[in-house]
């Protein structure tokens, strides 16, 4: 299977980038960033794509992703800047619908958050500019398909997790903020999950997220 992944150098996109390195499910992995990543420019299965602009895709990009199978957009901000959490999914949705019409279903996965909000007129007590940004881009990716007339071989799925934190400190946090923190590797495993094989619900939300992590990863 043949995967496109954004946000690798991320903290979330790089655990989702080592297991799509590890999993034998993914044959190609294509990698859509700023800037090399020196522990992939020698694997056999991945290629870097440099991208100096995101909303801006050369005939030659266009034709190395279109005949992937899905992709994981890993590429957020922690501020809600519109122009990466809304222009660069969308322009790289309509990249992809350039140069693939028909064909199987294309399988995106889109991280967005357990707080965010696609209400952009609703008042919020805190942390606004960023779950309004958020919130704006999940919802403009729940419609593309539906606005773009490819319901028939686009599909798109929106993760929800709460707070995404390294291994060590989940602990201690999900006793004193239950149900509210996910672990780095557990994110990774279950969007990887559901860009292999899709999900019940376009909205995948954290508790299964984490049920779903933690089997996959054998715990």
């Amino acid at each position: 299977m043949k995967i496109i992944l954004t946000g690798a150098t991320g903290f979330i996109g790089g655990e989702i980038l080592t297991q799509c390195l590890e999993n034998t499910s993914i044959t190609s992995l294509v990698i859509l960033s700023r800037r090399p990543i020196e522990r992939v420019l020698s694997h056999s299965k991945a290629k870097i794509i440099i991208m100096e602009n995101f909303k801006l895709y050369s005939e030659s990009v266009i034709r190395e992703i279109a005949d992937a199978d899905a992709c994981i957009w890993a590429l957020g901000t922690y501020d809600g800047n519109v122009e990466v959490e809304v222009d660069y999914p969308t322009a790289f949705a309509k990249a992809i619908l350039q140069g693939r019409r028909g064909g199987g279903k294309f399988r995106y996965v889109h991280l967005g958050g357990a707080f965010t909000e696609e209400d952009q007129e609703k008042a919020l007590w805190w942390l606004q500019a960023a779950r309004k940004g958020r919130g704006l881009g999940e919802f403009k990716m729940k419609k593309f398909a539906k606005e773009n007339g490819c319901e028939e071989y686009w599909e798109t799925f929106i993760m929800k997790p709460g707070g995404v934190l390294k291994k060590d400190s989940v602990a201690f946090l999900n006793w004193a903020i239950p149900n509210c923190i996910i672990r780095g590797d557990e994110c990774a495993a279950s969007m990887i999950d559901v860009a292999l094989n899709g999900a019940e619900q376009e909205i995948v939300k954290m508790d299964t997220m984490v049920l779903k992590g933690k089997s996959l990863l054998g715990r």
